[in-house]
């Protein structure tokens, strides 16, 4: 790692976690320096406006409630709640159309992959979990963080930190992470998961196996059967998902499908 800028750790190969087991060897670091992505700091610049504006959507159409898309992590106390604009690529065009300002300011920022708009309860704890790829990094912008750490703060790896308003906070999320409120106010971040520089030319390959091992977990989950395939069975059909992914993520970027 350089101190200067984001550089890709010699030996580090893209990984995709799925059950049954999901764990993360790599040597990528739990934080990172702002400095390193200055491609996100037009959020920062807009975090009031952007903040202000999911206010008025709660204003007018009532508070944010219930997960927006699956979640892989477990909730205790209180609520979770996601609004996702996009996921993987994936466009969730009615919420974006709810979203205007929000959508174009994303939209300036190629690199972006996920954008959701999340919000944790009073005495909310989301338990440990691991993200789905190292190909991506995270951010967090502080939007609302009535607390500051301990009472309201994330572990990645080992590392515990906690969010300001109007500040971005990198990880990676493909390490083992967790967050707790024990504040009485609502915690408000806007997530952003975007592709690198050093990886910019693998952005939609990393989206599509992605979107494949989210579709092999979809049904892993729910259907026994899926628990029982052999390891090769298992790589075969998400390679067969990731390559259906390839070929829906631009129709579905221009054209709503059903069934998403």
């Amino acid at each position: 790692m350089s101190d200067q800028q984001f550089t890709w750790p010699k030996g580090e190969e893209i990984v995709y976690l799925r059950p049954p087991k999901e764990e993360y060897y790599g040597s990528l670091p739990s934080y990172y320096p702002n400095e390193w992505f200055p491609e996100l700091n037009l959020l920062k610049e807009n975090w009031e406006a952007i903040r202000d504006e999911i206010l008025a959507y709660e204003k007018e159409r009532g508070v944010i409630t219930g997960m927006g898309s699956y979640s892989p992590a477990a909730v205790t106390g209180n609520d979770w709640s996601t609004i996702n604009l996009m996921s993987y690529m994936v466009l969730f065009h009615k919420n974006r159309k709810k979203f205007p300002m929000l959508t174009k300011l994303t939209d300036q920022i190629p690199s972006i992959t996920t954008v959701t708009i999340s919000v944790l309860s009073p005495h909310t704890e989301i338990k440990p979990h691991f993200g789905d790829t190292n190909g991506v990094i995270r951010a967090h912008l502080g939007l609302i963080v009535p607390d500051p750490y301990p009472t309201i703060a994330m572990k990645v790896g080992n590392e515990v930190k906690g969010w300001a308003d109007g500040e971005l906070l990198f990880f990676t999320i493909v390490q083992q992470h967790s967050v707790w409120s024990r504040s009485d106010k609502k915690r408000y971040v806007l997530i952003v998961d975007f592709v690198a520089k050093v990886l910019e030319d693998k952005q939609v390959e990393i989206c599509a196996k992605t979107l494949g091992s989210q579709t092999y977990i979809f049904l892993y989950k729910r259907i026994g059967f899926f628990k029982h395939l052999p390891e090769f069975v298992v790589r075969s059909l998400c390679f067969a998902f990731s390559t259906l992914w390839r070929v829906l993520l631009p129709i579905q970027r221009k054209i709503k499908l059903g069934f998403l």
